[in-house]
């Protein structure tokens, strides 16, 4: 989930690399069939003793507020929350699945750690098969190791879209069609840079321009370009034994994801989070890519631009081409170790399983996209005053059956980090898309060992 919700504390990429390294091989590297399971129950059963849940800002929100009204449910059970910032929470969980000590009942945690912790997670396949079917499958699939064993309970969906100013598209004769493909988004931006005086332009990017601004850290905006490219699992193949980032539809993507952020005249470059803000508050900014939690952020930090904000699919990269995305939800899982797994899964069950849960947790947090399909169908139907009236949940869900293959290999996380150093120099001009790619394409296959 989301800053706004996933606000980051400073840990250097050498301090997570050194926290990953030898994780499985310190929790032994058990084979998958010796790993604890969750068998079928009826329901919650033992719900009751000491539940510790780890999670940060936005994703351990449910959990705080139906505490009281668990307690109440079930005599006997205590319930102790700790929230950490982003990076810290994921390098807590880490620790405790590689070390054995201090392991908490439940942890959230974004599913690009997925392979990472598989080794450390209590399998919940069985648990969770009586509702499969009610979850939108590709929540499910994400939540899932490469093996297809079930590590924790999807909480929410990340299609990505493109937010844009209604009411500035009007005034200056700017339509969506307009905007079918990047080219055309950079056309419309020159366009509008001249006929508002210099003084709008369509976007704001961050320094060098490889991650939203506004309250979107670590959401890589280059990552949407090789989703459009159809690179699906961005860094690696399906079967995660491959990195790709160099392949020459890879390198053609971000091509075209260099030429927009670095138009002078569409984009706002090399900007602050304080700075963007400042520009999008003052009208001086006309669209932000948006994954589905991000009309959360534009309500909080934009509220006096309510009713000027609509949403669309994004620009392909050539005319006719993909115009969908994805980005990076959370799970909430029971680890291996967990001292007491039964009152973990009964807690889960009751915040995050069931179809009042999931409108729960819509409501908790102010309007993220749930995973349950019936709670998904409602929200279809709900027209979003901040965005005009717009149906945005539907364009969320079209875009969403668009990408029904998505996934998060081993290591994804070691390979963001890569890139998003790496992609630096390719933004500043000093080596080519080419050369840069093939150089963390590189690193990323030495250190991965993958290709």
């Amino acid at each position: 989930m989301r800053q706004f919700n996933k606000q980051r504390t400073t840990m250097s990429r050498r301090d997570f690399l050194r926290l990953s390294a030898g994780s499985a091989a310190a929790l032994g590297m058990r084979p998958f069939s010796a790993l604890p399971r969750l068998t079928l129950q009826d329901g919650p059963q033992n719900v009751t003793g000491p539940v510790t849940i780890w999670g940060y800002t936005g994703t351990i929100d449910p959990y705080n507020a139906a505490k009281d009204a668990l307690l109440a449910k079930y005599p006997g059970l205590e319930i102790t929350t700790q929230q950490f910032d982003y990076l810290q929470a994921h390098a807590n969980i880490l620790n405790a699945l590689t070390s054995g000590i201090g392991v908490p009942d439940l942890v959230n945690f974004d599913v690009d750690y997925v392979g990472d912790f598989a080794e450390g997670m209590l399998d919940i396949t069985d648990r969770f098969a009586p509702y499969k079917d009610d979850f939108v499958p590709i929540a499910v699939q994400l939540a899932s190791d490469v093996n297809g064993r079930l590590l924790g309970l999807p909480q929410d969906n990340e299609p990505m879209g493109l937010a844009y100013r209604a009411d500035i598209f009007e005034q200056y004769g700017i339509t969506e069609d307009d905007l079918a493909t990047w080219d055309g988004f950079i056309e419309a931006g020159n366009k509008l840079w001249t006929d508002s005086g210099e003084t709008i332009k369509m976007i704001s990017v961050d320094a060098p321009g490889s991650q939203m601004a506004v309250l979107g850290a670590p959401h890589q905006v280059h990552e949407a370009f090789f989703h459009l490219a159809g690179y699906h699992g961005v860094f690696f193949n399906r079967e995660d034994d491959k990195v790709i980032i160099d392949e020459p539809d890879a390198v053609a993507a971000i091509e075209v994801f260099k030429k927009v952020m670095t138009d002078p005249a569409v984009a706002w470059i090399s900007q602050t989070t304080d700075s963007s803000l400042a520009a999008y508050q003052a009208g001086l900014v006309a669209t932000n890519i948006c994954p589905a939690w991000w009309p959360l952020g534009l309500k909080s930090t934009l509220a006096d631009q309510t009713g000027n904000w609509r949403i669309m699919r994004l620009p392909a990269l050539a005319e006719g081409g993909l115009r969908a995305a994805f980005q990076i939800p959370t799970v909430t899982g029971i680890p291996a170790l967990s001292a007491n797994p039964d009152g973990a899964w009964g807690v889960l069950y009751e915040v995050q399983l069931t179809e009042d849960a999931q409108r729960k947790f819509y409501e908790v947090t102010n309007g993220i996209l749930p995973t349950h399909k019936k709670v998904v169908a409602e929200l279809e139907e709900t027209e979003v005053e901040y965005f005009g009236g717009q149906k945005v949940y539907k364009l969320f869900g079209e875009i969403l059956a668009d990408l029904p293959d998505v996934w998060f290999g081993s290591g994804w996380v070691e390979a963001r980090a890569i890139l998003t150093s790496g992609i630096e120099p390719i933004l500043r001009g000093e080596i080519s898309v080419a050369d840069g790619l093939k150089a963390s394409a590189d690193e990323m296959r030495t250190k991965l060992k993958k290709g």
